[in-house]
């Protein structure tokens, strides 16, 4: 049975959700730690945990409490330094990187968090490319806690790791597994991101996929969100294999490009809907290429399509 979508209004859709279920029939569909390759009941598993990153410490407490998380033995430890916050998930088999998007509640973190997407000019990144300056300053700004938090849970190599993230999560996860791999030498199990905006240039494109990376990061677009078509294609590029929900639901694995899917004038559209997107304030229906970005509609849309 399939779960049902919200309406497309700002109450409904805004991350935390707490009216989603969360891990639902994860006994019946268990993570599978040692997929090699995309494997779609961890892009559920993942989707479920780039939605939770959107609550703080006590919210993710409570629902992996609710969820049976905590009862079967996963443990979380939740990172806040500056504008990025994430967490870390564990259990015996595999570990998880989980890192938040952009803030909606808090308005101060949340008008942060977009002035860091207007920082459009890439510069120099260690991977040896160029990448957004805001996204590096945001992983650089929790990367070292995070690495040494990772080391011991990584050591005894009994545990894969795996990194996720939704809009600016998204970003930061790809940025994250790129140092993860090379600043870290962990050896990254997959990356699944869902409406990420592009990272970085084509010099910092090579240097994931010189890690392997390119191959195990699967990155999600939900029909016509508009934020995977920024920054623009002239100074970015994406990585990754797409992933491609289609305005129906469902779910194309073997998609080389989203714009061969989508309605053509998807940018003639977008004019004038200034008025439309203020108006959601109202309760009104927010437009499709803003709520496609939703992070609860990735993660139902992908639960829908496990078999």
């Amino acid at each position: 049975m399939n779960k049902p979508l919200p309406p497309a209004k700002f109450k409904q859709i805004r991350p935390p959700n707490e009216n989603y279920t969360y891990f639902e029939d994860k006994g019946a569909h268990p993570f599978v730690h040692d997929a090699i390759g995309f494997e779609l009941v961890n892009a559920s598993w993942l989707a479920d945990f780039a939605l939770l990153a959107y609550g703080n410490e006590d919210f993710i407490r409570r629902f992996f409490k609710l969820s049976g998380l905590t009862d079967a033995g996963f443990r979380f430890t939740f990172f806040s330094r500056e504008t990025t916050q994430c967490f870390v998930a564990h259990n015996g088999e595999f570990v998880v990187v989980s890192l938040r998007g952009t803030e909606i509640d808090n308005f101060r973190g949340a008008l942060t968090d977009w002035l860091r997407n207007f920082e459009l000019l890439p510069v120099s990144d260690d991977s040896g490319g160029r990448v957004h300056e805001g996204f590096k300053r945001d992983i650089k700004a929790v990367w070292q806690q995070l690495k040494d938090h990772l080391q011991p849970l990584l050591g005894s190599g009994t545990r894969t790791l795996w990194i996720t993230g939704h809009s600016l999560g998204a970003a930061l996860a790809t940025l994250a597994a790129e140092r993860a791999a090379r600043d870290g030498q962990f050896a990254v199990q997959g990356v699944y991101t869902y409406g990420s905006p592009r990272v970085g240039d084509d010099g910092f494109k090579q240097a994931y996929a010189t890690h392997g990376l390119d191959a195990r990061t699967f990155r999600f677009v939900n029909n016509v969100d508009v934020v995977p078509k920024l920054p623009p294609v002239d100074l970015y590029k994406h990585v990754g294999q797409l992933k491609f929900i289609d305005r129906d639901g469902h779910l194309h694995l073997d998609m080389a490009d989203e714009a061969d899917a989508v309605e053509p004038d998807l940018l003639k559209r977008l004019r004038g809907r200034g008025r439309a997107l203020l108006e959601n304030l109202f309760g009104l229906t927010i437009p499709a290429p803003f709520a496609n970005h939703a992070p609860i509609y990735y993660a139902t849309h992908i639960w829908n399509n496990v078999p």
